[in-house]
């Protein structure tokens, strides 16, 4: 009877090593995923940050007075309000003289 009694045992302790060893197995495997996700996660993390960088560079260049001009100018074909061409239509032909005997 203590033969039966030991090779159950035996047998028992057998499949619980290999269990054990499969959940190592698998937890370790859990661990190199995880692993490779955080280094995925700190990649990201990094693009993001120097991209964030390089808008608030552009924002600064944006809000600076001088590209702001440009950029109306240019682009938009904008000019300053004291700039504005007035166009006269159906007036006289000849300005009207500023001093002098009236006509």
């Amino acid at each position: 009877m203590s033969t039966v009694r030991f090779v159950i045992l035996y047998g028992l302790v057998t499949i619980s090593a290999g269990f054990a060893f499969v959940v190592h197995l698998a937890l370790r495997n859990q661990n190199v995923a995880l692993g490779y996700e955080v280094e995925h996660a700190r990649n990201d993390a990094a693009r993001l940050r120097s991209q964030i960088n390089q808008y608030r560079l552009e924002l600064g260049a944006q809000r600076a007075p001088g590209l702001l001009q440009n950029v109306g100018r240019v682009e938009r074909g904008m000019v300053e309000p004291d700039q504005v061409p007035t166009i006269v239509v159906g007036g006289a032909m000849r300005p009207a003289r500023a001093s002098g005997r009236p006509r």
